[in-house]
């Protein structure tokens, strides 16, 4: 009894054993599923992150939201792109067409986190980023692209909404994506050659100045007796009025606070152009002779030749060149022809020349037939081409400067674009506070002059005291 009541007491610790084992069994595999399923990053796809195929041209629309808030729209418009929010400024493709191929290009590699609270840390959650771009592909499907933090000197974390995967990039950076629309125009508002400009008039608070230039340079008009106009006061307000930049488009209408009603300055500027030379070319020919005789030929820039029943001769420019054949069937005397010419010609054949110039074609022709001669329209045929010369151009541009915008540049109108925009103060503020006497020659002062005077003050002073002391 004693043996068997000694084998039953043993068994408790056994199965106590067993349950341990099985419960140390069961947390093992816990642990391996954790480890397998949930703490390892799922698999994501590789590849273009935009997608497989999605090129620049498939993009219609973007905006480009910065973490302080600000953005721009740009927006495709045919083959060009234009900004929606400034009245349709237009944008520079070749800029657009840069930023697009970096989001195109981007791809799903170097995944580092797939969590909701690695997405804020790494600034690619929906509200905390560096820049969200917005985009609209064809077909109406939209997708955002968020660029946050940079882990090192290079590379810059990036997400897809539409994916739960942050990555390494190492071809974008948030400056890359700009929320400012000098970003993707053409910041040149207005660029002239100084050297055109002819005429200046300003207008600004303290009255009219008008200046002209003529052979023996500017000069200004109305300036008072005793005073002595300084040429190169013109000088530097033309450096800053040639070439004004862009600092944002505001759209096609002026609204009251953009100052337009009360300017505070008016600048025309008066250009005139220097047109290329041109070539002038002409070109005569006159034959004679009975039946059989070679025709004549005549162009601009050519004179022809002919081998039998007449003859041509031409003289060109040193750059010109021109040879002409007409081919006749007779035996009649032979004809007579002249030519000039300036300007490059060529002969396409045996009985045709070409003359191009800057400014004219002429194409002269000789026919020649067996026994007949075609001649011009009277007894004598004669023709002529000339090319004139171009005329110089002229244009008046106008610049009207309003008020101060809040980001202390001007509100500014040119008379040769359609858009108001803001410009620096650097190159209108001197025009605004410019005043006559700026214009005019200082009177020199010398030293020994200032010395005296300073010395009659002195006396005087002198004087004074003394005149008090014996009161």
């Amino acid at each position: 009894m004693s043996a068997a009541t000694g084998n039953v007491r043993s068994n408790p610790p056994d199965r106590r054993n067993l349950w341990l084992a099985i419960v140390a069994v069961v947390q093992v595999a816990v642990l391996v599923f954790v480890l397998l399923t949930v703490a390892r990053p799922p698999r994501t796809q590789t590849g273009p992150l935009l997608g497989k195929g999605v090129q620049t041209s498939d993009i219609t629309a973007f905006t480009v939201t910065g973490s302080d808030g600000t953005s721009i729209a740009v927006k495709r418009d045919g083959s060009s792109w234009v900004l929606p929010d400034q009245g349709g400024f237009p944008a520079q493709t070749s800029r657009v067409t840069s930023f697009l191929q970096e989001l195109v290009g981007l791809q799903r590699s170097g995944l580092v986190a797939t969590t909701k609270d690695a997405y804020k840390r790494l600034k690619v959650s929906a509200d905390t980023f560096q820049r969200k771009v917005a985009l609209t592909l064809k077909g109406g499907k939209n997708e955002t692209l968020l660029i946050g933090s940079e882990p090192s000197y290079g590379s810059t974390h990036v997400r897809l909404a539409s994916d739960k995967g942050v990555y390494v990039s190492h071809s974008i950076h948030a400056s890359d994506a700009r929320t400012d629309a000098a970003g993707y125009i053409d910041t040149t508002l207005l660029k002239l050659d100084e050297a055109n400009v002819t005429r200046m008039e300003v207008k600004n608070q303290s009255g009219d100045f008008v200046f002209t230039k003529g052979a023996a340079g500017w000069t200004m008009q109305g300036v008072p007796s005793g005073k002595t106009f300084d040429p190169t006061s013109v000088n530097g307000l033309l450096s800053s009025l040639t070439r004004l930049q862009i600092d944002e488009p505001l759209g096609k209408t002026a609204k009251p606070a953009y100052g337009f009603d009360k300017p505070l300055a008016v600048v025309t500027l008066t250009t005139v152009s220097k047109p290329a030379s041109s070539g002038k070319g002409s070109a005569t020919g006159t034959s004679s002779g009975s039946s059989g005789s070679g025709p004549s030929s005549s162009g601009s820039g050519a004179s022809g030749s002919s081998s039998s029943g007449s003859s041509g001769s031409g003289s060109g420019s040193p750059s010109s060149s021109a040879s002409g054949a007409a081919k006749g069937n007779a035996s009649a005397p032979a004809g007579s022809g002249s030519g000039t010419a300036s300007g490059s010609s060529t002969a396409a054949t045996s009985n045709t020349a070409t003359s191009n110039t800057a400014t004219s074609n002429a194409t002269t022709s000789s026919k020649a037939a067996a026994g007949s001669t075609a001649a011009s329209k009277a007894a004598a045929g004669t023709s002529a081409a000339a090319g004139s010369a171009a005329k110089p151009v002229t244009q008046t541009t106008t610049i009207t400067v309003g008020s101060k915008a809040k980001n202390g540049f001007y509100h500014v109108r040119v008379s040769s674009s359609p858009f108001i925009v803001t410009a620096s103060d650097s190159n209108l503020g001197s025009v605004v506070g410019k005043k006559e006497a700026d214009f005019f020659v200082k009177p020199k002062t010398t030293a020994k002059g200032s010395s005296g005077a300073a010395g009659s003050g002195l006396r005087s002073l002198s004087g004074l005291g003394g005149a008090t002391t014996g009161q």
